[in-house]
């Protein structure tokens, strides 16, 4: 069968790599740099903590996938530092791990958990399968093992007919039996063409790295959902390399908000999480060393949406990332066997 995939973030090369080992003819059209907007950065949160059991599953099956791209790789892809959610939804997340039959722990006081932090506030739901996902190093094993079926493309029409699908692009038309739309921001233009509805609200987000007081520090991938800091403000850090530590912040709505533009949207998380570092990060240094930027799909959370319409398949979402061997592997086995993608619903 011939298929192809557009877009060349963690998802697009999951579902190419997952294509070609099941036999598939497959070629990844990629408009830019793969793995350069969504996809990009040092490091992500690989976690089985979530609200909806069935998400729990699913990321269940996609750790047991991490280890086996790990060892196709010849070295861990996601790091054993464990994840800590603190915060009133730290109970409920509990009760979906529990129903999911996930190995979980949850305390009261989150003092001796080894996070940077002066203070932390409970209760604290400790997840120890979770760890930092080694974002450089994915992606140039899904590079490496896509190899020449990676191709650079912009792809911007999609003509559907009995033989198929015509996908027309800025290297030339490209024919197959089967298409996925996984590219990010462009995903709408092209699934609206066939009738699929996905969602074009934007807002823009920014990652920012401090140096860790002590560089031999590991501590645990941190979701800070308790506002104690300030209402409405919380974040999800993480390692970003030895002695770097990452924080991101959610922010109100009106500050993220596409229309306020990426530079007002930037300097204001940058002092909003300055503050919150000098504030509450003990264990961190003053000064940011990085910056990353993305645009992001907001109110979609941990949420994984699919739809098709015929030969074309589209998906969507947001902090899909650590699903990304489990979705791609689900995505190439509904489109080689003609069924629904094994993916929970959003």
């Amino acid at each position: 069968m011939r298929t192809a995939v557009v877009g060349a973030g963690v998802i697009g090369l999951a579902t190419a790599d997952a294509l070609a080992r099941r036999g598939a003819e497959v070629v990844c059209l990629e408009a830019g740099v793969p793995m350069a907007a969504r996809s990009t950065g040092s490091s992500r949160i690989f976690r089985l903590a979530h609200a909806d059991p069935a998400l729990v599953a699913f990321a269940a099956s996609a750790r047991e996938l991490w280890a086996s791209w790990s060892e196709r790789a010849g070295a861990p892809l996601v790091g054993s530092e464990g994840g800590v959610l603190t915060g009133p939804p730290a109970r409920d997340w509990s009760a979906a791990m529990a129903a999911a039959g996930a190995d979980h722990s949850l305390v009261d006081d989150p003092a001796s958990l080894g996070l940077p932090a002066s203070t932390v506030a409970g209760p604290a739901l400790l997840d120890p399968a979770a760890g930092v996902i080694d974002v450089p190093a994915t992606g140039a094993f899904l590079q490496s093992v896509v190899g020449p079926a990676l191709r650079p493309g912009y792809v911007h029409r999609l003509e559907v007919s009995d033989s198929g699908v015509t996908l027309h692009s800025s290297a030339g038309p490209v024919s197959a039996d089967r298409v996925v739309i996984a590219a990010g921001r462009g995903t709408w233009q092209l699934a609206a063409q066939v009738g699929i509805y996905v969602p074009t609200a934007l807002a823009h987000h920014v990652r920012f790295t401090f140096r860790l007081k002590d560089p031999r520090a590991r501590p645990p991938c941190w979701m800070d959902r308790t506002q104690t800091w300030r209402p409405g403000f919380t974040t999800y850090q993480q390692l970003a390399g030895p002695g770097r530590w990452a924080v991101g912040a959610t922010l109100p709505d009106e500050d993220a908000a596409w229309e306020r533009g990426r530079a007002a949207v930037t300097a204001r998380s940058r002092d909003l999480v300055r503050a919150y570092a000098r504030e509450v990060l003990a264990g961190v240094e003053d000064e940011i060393v990085e910056e990353v930027y993305c645009d992001f799909p907001p109110a979609l959370g941990d949420g994984i949406h699919v739809a098709g319409a015929g030969p074309v398949t589209a998906l969507w979402g947001d902090n899909l990332f650590k699903h990304a061997p489990a979705i791609g592997a689900s995505l190439a086995t509904a489109l080689l066997e003609d069924t629904v993608p094994d993916i929970p619903p959003a």
